[in-house]
């Protein structure tokens, strides 16, 4: 008995501790030296668009009419977290500096796309990728915008600091990450003599 609500104390002291920890990052990113995960969001939202927007100007008319498809459909969606981001570079740097911290962003990322294309052979690869991000994007069952683009990868560092509490426990495919060590099963009644797991 007394095991057991020992076991129940230690388990609700480990979420009480999770608890704090998340609300210490909320309450850091309020304070304002940490983005939030909605602005986080914004700024992947608008590192895809400028993907996309160096597909609409590279790729051919296809391109074209598959970004003008994206803006209309995700016009909305696309105008609030642009707003959302600019709200949090003047909420991190000041109005002036925020303002050009955003417009530098936006400029910097559609110029690396740039410069992601026009690599000595990979053209045809970025264009294709586009077309594979425009294909999913504007599939007949409209997806969330903040919900497609998080599982698109950009290769766009992120100007922020999210502020992000990790855990120590990761996966690597079927693995386990390396501060897991596994134990062996011990042997209970009724197993065969030198099982094998």
């Amino acid at each position: 008995m007394k095991r057991m609500k020992l076991g129940a104390q230690l388990g609700a002291c480990v979420a009480a501790l999770s608890l704090v920890g998340a609300t210490a990052a909320q309450a850091q990113a309020r304070r304002g030296n940490c983005a939030t995960p909605t602005e986080i969001s914004a700024v992947q939202i608008s590192a895809v668009q400028q993907e996309l927007t160096d597909a609409a100007l590279a790729c051919g008319p296809v391109a074209v009419a598959n970004f003008n498809r994206f803006q209309t459909i995700f016009g909305k969606e696309l105008r609030t977290s642009d707003a959302v981001m600019l709200r949090m570079f003047k909420r991190l740097h000041g109005n002036a500096r925020g303002n050009r911290e955003y417009d530098a962003y936006k400029t910097r990322a559609i110029a690396n796309a740039d410069l992601r294309r026009t690599k000595p052979g990979q053209h045809d690869n970025f264009c294709r990728s586009a077309n594979i991000v425009f294909d999913a994007a504007l599939a007949p069952d409209k997806p969330v915008l903040e919900d497609f683009v998080s599982g698109v990868p950009v290769n766009e560092p992120t100007p922020v600091n999210g502020c992000e509490i990790t855990v120590a426990v990761t996966f690597q495919g079927i693995q386990a990450g390396p501060e897991i060590v596994p134990l062996p099963r011990p042997t209970l009644a009724g197993d065969p003599p030198n099982p094998v797991y």
